[in-house]
């Protein structure tokens, strides 16, 4: 369902951050956050894992959440964000993090008739969080 909302939209991501000005200066991924739980962990074969187990629920996450929205279940919209935005701050993506958090405060309101701009800044910066986490362990890989 991610894609769904990729192929329908065409939207400009940086008109859509101009009108959420709150999200513009946040980094995608903070990469010593990130560091520093491999660096807690201490096995890069379970970190390795953890960061997929993060990939593939942020992904049902999503699937979620779109979901949620498309059927305005407000409940399950709001649940679905905070369970993203919850894991997401866990491993350094602070702007998922945060535009989860926002969509989370949205769905406590019982009406989640928010722009469909903030789902596709949603499902775009997820992707820009996949690019980041590939950018940072091509880097650890290198050490």
């Amino acid at each position: 369902m991610v894609g769904n909302i990729e192929t329908n939209a065409i939207i400009d991501i940086s008109t859509i951050v101009k009108n959420y000005p709150e999200f513009a200066d946040l980094p995608t991924l903070n990469v010593d956050t990130f560091q520093g739980l491999r660096q807690s962990i201490d096995d890069d074969l379970m970190f390795s894992d953890l960061v997929t187990i993060y990939l593939n629920s942020a992904e049902n996450l999503l699937d979620e959440i779109q979901m949620a929205f498309a059927n305005q279940d407000a409940s399950q919209f709001s649940l679905s964000a905070h369970s993203l935005k919850s894991t997401s701050a866990s491993i350094g993506a602070v702007r998922l993090s945060q535009i989860c958090k926002y969509l989370e405060q949205v769905g406590k309101t019982g009406n989640i008739s928010v722009s469909s701009d903030m789902v596709y800044l949603l499902t775009n910066e997820y992707e820009q969080v996949i690019q980041a986490i590939q950018v940072s362990v091509i880097e650890f890989m290198a050490e």
